[in-house]
């Protein structure tokens, strides 16, 4: 076997819309109605970026026909439709290419009672750290998706656990409030210690 005929074969793109229809004019017609067709596809498969998806199908298809690849059904658009399919499987997301340069300043984060994400922290600790050992170990099971075993674990319903979370989630709210006060005051009054 020559190297020549491991060569793929480098088709123009006039021969590779020929293969949707013969004629030079159906033929962009029906690329067009074939891109509509899978950006439908891929919006009644709920994807995140149908039009994208629609092109990386369309890419994909040529780029295998490129390669030698045949088409084997009588419709070539069920070709490229068997393709969105495994895109579908695949769970496929558009990649961005950014460079650095064109990326943005992230927004500012909003700001919980006017404390920065750093002093968030430690006031979400000190709540934590307040609560009874009991309520602490139920809360981070129930976080970590481990509230139904912790449940088991102690007797508990999932319904009562349910309403226990949310009784304390209402009291770390009642705590956070009441402490955020006196926490701000205190941090103020070293700020102005700094300035000083």
């Amino acid at each position: 076997m020559s190297s020549e005929d491991c060569k793929p074969v480098t088709l123009s793109q006039t021969q590779l819309l020929a293969i949707l229809d013969p004629d030079p004019g159906r033929a962009e017609a029906r690329y067009v109605e074939l891109h509509q067709k899978l950006v439908r596809y891929f919006e009644w498969n709920r994807a995140a970026e149908p039009e994208d998806m629609a092109q990386e199908a369309l890419m994909r298809g040529f780029a295998r026909l490129q390669e030698g690849q045949k088409i084997t059904t009588d419709d070539a658009a069920g070709y490229f439709v068997g393709i969105a399919r495994n895109l579908v499987r695949e769970g496929w997301i558009a990649r961005k290419d950014e460079s650095l340069g064109d990326q943005q300043p992230l927004a500012a984060q909003p700001l919980f009672r006017n404390l920065n994400p750093s002093e968030q922290v430690v006031f979400l600790r000190q709540c934590l750290r307040d609560l009874p050992e009991n309520d602490f170990e139920m809360l981070m099971a129930y976080v970590e998706g481990n509230g139904e075993a912790w449940g088991r674990k102690v007797g508990l319903e999932p319904g009562t656990l349910r309403l226990r979370i949310h009784r304390l989630r209402k009291r770390l709210e009642n705590m956070a409030r009441t402490k955020v006060g006196t926490w701000v005051t205190k941090k103020s009054e070293i700020d102005a210690a700094f300035r000083s």
